[in-house]
């Protein structure tokens, strides 16, 4: 192997899956300072990527199975995977995969010939390792990858500090430029008549499954508004804009903003909100890595794997106390009233959520 390293990571996923990984660079990077590091992202998280400053180069791959889109030509995966393969013979010494299920990219780095490719064990990826750690299919996102990162630098004998992750000790931490932190406070002050201390609702989320019902959004911001006498900014992306629209509607004092913001600027306006609300998702995670507190509704999600990674005194996840769940399954339900862990999750609950997370800041 030649010296520094050159390491390649894979997050093929999407918004908090590679927040959840930001923890894991920072120590890679503190453990192997002098190794180019590699990051490669779909196209769908690249803006926020290019923001991480522990990673020496940011690739884009349109990774198969994560655009949320039917690839109608099945020999596509294939031949993305020849392609990649050749690019990337000769340019790294290891590979960590760090969706633990990711085969195809791990397969992708065998193909290349890397020396090295480090992931989870599990029956699609195993084939494709040289090493790898155990399933963490019940650890936190943020400790899996981790111990992943662990191995890598224990393997260039460049151990890491051995001590479990805490939200304290392993922060998720987004900078953001100073220019994309002022743009989004003039808009606030433009739009919503204040710079901060606002009210932050995403409904939407990755997965039909994951979303809260609309109505009781709108019962929630009618009570917010009349309770709290903040502004509230309604926020989502260009295709949820129905949604983001009808949440609002329910109130005067609630904005809509679909498709309003890249995601760097999300970023920066979740960071000056007082509370953000909404179900798992991206976006929530967001508000997360920039201090914000927040209240998350879990319906399929697992959250000893994806809960908010930060103080649990200010991050609420509420969850419906079904036996069926956490199932995973994001795209179907097996009860005969679809959503029924969402619907489970009353206004009552949500309202109360954000009454103390608001008062602990009064």
């Amino acid at each position: 192997m030649c010296w520094p390293p050159r390491l390649l990571v894979l997050r093929p996923d999407h918004i908090g899956d590679l927040l959840f990984l930001l923890p894991a660079l920072a120590e890679l990077r503190s453990c192997l300072p002098e190794a180019h590091i590699a990051l490669a992202v779909g196209p769908w998280v690249a803006p926020l990527a290019r923001l991480c400053p522990d990673v020496d180069e940011v690739a884009t791959v349109r990774f198969p199975g994560f655009g949320r889109r039917r690839n109608a030509n099945l020999l596509a995966p294939y031949a993305l995977t020849w392609r990649l393969a050749r690019s990337w013979r000769g340019r790294f010494d290891l590979c960590l995969v760090s969706r633990r299920d990711h085969w195809w990219g791990a397969m992708t780095a065998a193909l290349a010939g890397v020396p090295r490719v480090f992931g989870s064990r599990t029956p699609e990826t195993g084939p494709f390792l040289t090493r790898s750690v155990e399933d963490l299919a019940t650890t936190h996102e943020v400790a899996a990858n981790l111990a992943l990162v662990r191995l890598a630098a224990s393997s260039l004998a460049r151990p890491c500090p051995a001590e479990p992750p805490t939200p304290v000790s392993h922060a998720l931490r987004l900078p953001l430029p100073e220019a994309v932190e002022q743009s989004a406070r003039q808009w606030l002050e433009r739009n919503l008549g204040v710079g901060d201390g606002f009210v932050c609702i995403h409904p939407g989320a990755g997965a039909v499954n994951k979303v809260w019902p609309a109505t009781r959004y709108q019962s929630l911001v009618r009570a917010l508004a009349d309770e709290t006498k903040r502004p509230l900014l309604v926020t989502g992306s260009p295709v949820e804009a129905e949604l983001v629209s009808l949440v609002a509607s329910a109130t005067p004092a609630a904005l809509p903003a679909p498709g309003e913001f890249n995601l760097p600027a999300l970023a920066a306006v979740l960071g000056r909100a007082a509370l953000v609300v909404g179900s798992d998702s991206g976006p929530l995670h967001m508000a997360v890595a920039r201090g914000t507190p927040t209240v998350h509704v879990f319906g399929p999600a697992d959250p000893a794997r994806f809960a908010p990674w930060g103080p649990p005194e200010r991050h609420i996840v509420l969850t419906a106390k079904l036996p069926c769940r956490p199932c995973g399954d994001l795209s179907h339900c097996r009860l005969a009233e679809p959503l029924a862990c969402m619907k489970s999750v009353s206004v009552d609950q949500v309202l109360a959520a954000c009454r103390s997370l608001l008062a602990a800041q009064a």
